[in-house]
């Protein structure tokens, strides 16, 4: 079974590789600008439309599968892009690019040895603040 590294690094390497267009905010202060140049840290863009992702991978306990001491573990969790915008970038845009996010990972691909997405991805749109809007994509996996 692939560890939860293994499956981390599949799901942001398929974002990555897919070159949407738009900056990646990955875990911790690494990030992509918008051309997917590598950068040290992240930063929002401040473009009143602009369009930028935030990335979270969140592995859950996963599925004891049997009894014996030496069975393996079954891993699950749940995969977030949050696409994040200005309020000028408007709901429609936001939501174009989730369902460009959601393309990626069709229910049943494959991210790691047997691990695959699990069910079709889903979107919600979450209440806009004075300075961003958030539509956040979760991907659920299991192997």
């Amino acid at each position: 079974m692939p560890t939860n590294n293994e499956i981390a690094t599949a799901l942001f390497n398929t974002l990555s590789n897919a070159a949407l267009g738009y900056a990646i905010s990955w875990p911790g202060l690494r990030g992509e600008d918008a051309a997917g140049n590598n950068l040290e840290s992240f930063q929002a863009p401040t473009a009143p439309d602009s369009v930028w992702l935030e990335v979270m991978f969140m592995p859950n306990q996963g599925i004891d599968n049997g009894l014996s001491p030496n069975d393996g573990v079954v891993p699950q969790g749940i995969y977030q892009v949050s696409v994040m915008g200005r309020p000028a970038a408007g709901p429609f845009k936001l939501n174009d690019v989730a369902d460009q996010v959601k393309a990626l990972y069709p229910k049943n691909a494959t991210i790691s040895g047997l691990v695959r997405v699990q069910r079709h991805p889903y979107s919600v749109e979450l209440q806009p603040s004075d300075d961003r809007m958030m539509v956040m994509v979760t991907i659920p996996y299991t192997g």
